[in-house]
């Protein structure tokens, strides 16, 4: 579920005017980035080749580096 419709339905409350007030453009993309890699990495998990072609070129089109982020993401880290 995205998290933008959530804060839209929790956006009628108290708390979630300050919650979308306290967040900043930055942190929402950041949010978002993580629940792609998330979904990703469940796809991956399934084996669901087809939905990890999708979230990739969803990726693409919000930030072409995170596409190398979901790529690599196997590869160990470099010492």
């Amino acid at each position: 579920m995205s998290p933008f419709l959530f804060d839209a339905d929790l956006g009628a409350t108290q708390l979630g005017r300050k919650a979308r007030a306290a967040t900043t453009v930055a942190e929402a993309g950041d949010n978002y980035a993580a629940q792609l890699i998330g979904e990703y990495l469940a796809a991956r998990g399934e084996g669901r080749l087809d939905v990890m072609a999708l979230i990739r070129d969803h990726a693409y089109a919000i930030d072409p580096q995170l596409v190398d982020e979901l790529v690599g993401i196997d590869y160990p880290a470099a010492a």
